[in-house]
């Protein structure tokens, strides 16, 4: 579970985060919306321990990400939009093991659990071959899958569909629904309405630095709260999907 407890952030004199308190629970895939420039990606970074609270609390599975923040990185696993930088001269299987290693995995354990996500992820046609001319879909599998080769417990990612063509958007959503039944926690942003309809059980609604809903999927579809807050999140799921 991810528990963010009245979290603040400025930089410089600009507060961009103010008082944001939600929680995201296990066994669940919760979606975080907002329009660009809300404090969506800020929060998210927040919670990754890339950036470090003004004030307020952040726990994720029970690691405090200031006080414990190695403890909350091994329990998780990021991918944050437009974020494919792998190595070109390894293979795809090099990179995901490196990064295995990286996270203290041995050799045979990390092999195993990239046997499995291969599987997952459609990749075993290109798994033994360079990342350097793979195609964007490709890139983001491999991605995907070294930032979550440790099997972690929580999952968050930004925008994980971003440059992808349908059918790699089927296999990563298949795959997101599959960690969902294995009773991880997962935190996705996304502008895309087709993935928030498949994927999510709630939602939680930034912007300005707030938390303006937070709710079940259902309850917020189906339009009960005011009439302007439904007036914004329509506006940013179909401002994205006509763009």
């Amino acid at each position: 579970m991810i528990s963010v407890n009245e979290v603040c952030k400025s930089f410089g004199k600009t507060q961009v985060i103010k008082s944001v308190s939600f929680t995201a629970q296990s066994g669940q895939i919760t979606g975080f919306i907002g329009a660009n420039g809300s404090g969506k990606t800020t929060t998210m970074r927040l919670i990754s321990t890339i950036l470090k609270p003004d004030s307020g609390s952040i726990t994720v599975d029970g690691a405090d990400v200031i006080r414990e923040p190695a403890e909350a990185r091994r329990r998780m696993g990021v991918l944050f939009g437009g974020d494919v930088s792998l190595y070109n001269r390894l293979t795809a299987w090099e990179n995901i093991l490196y990064f295995a290693k990286l996270q203290g995995m041995t050799e045979a354990q990390a092999a195993e659990r990239i046997k499995v996500l291969s599987n997952l992820l459609d990749m075993e046609r290109f798994l033994f071959r360079r990342v350097q001319g793979f195609s964007r879909g490709m890139r983001q599998k491999v991605a995907f899958a070294k930032s979550i080769v440790h099997d972690p417990s929580t999952i968050l990612l930004d925008e994980p569909s971003t440059g992808l063509d349908i059918y790699s958007i089927r296999d990563v959503q298949d795959f997101i629904l599959t960690c969902k039944d294995q009773g991880k926690t997962v935190l996705v942003s996304t502008h895309n309405m087709h993935e928030i309809e498949r994927l999510c059980d709630n939602l939680v609604i930034i912007s300005d630095g707030r938390i303006i809903r937070n709710g079940t999927k259902e309850a917020i579809l189906a339009g009960e709260g005011t009439n302007d807050v439904m007036e914004m999140f329509f506006r940013v799921a179909e401002g994205s999907r006509n763009a």
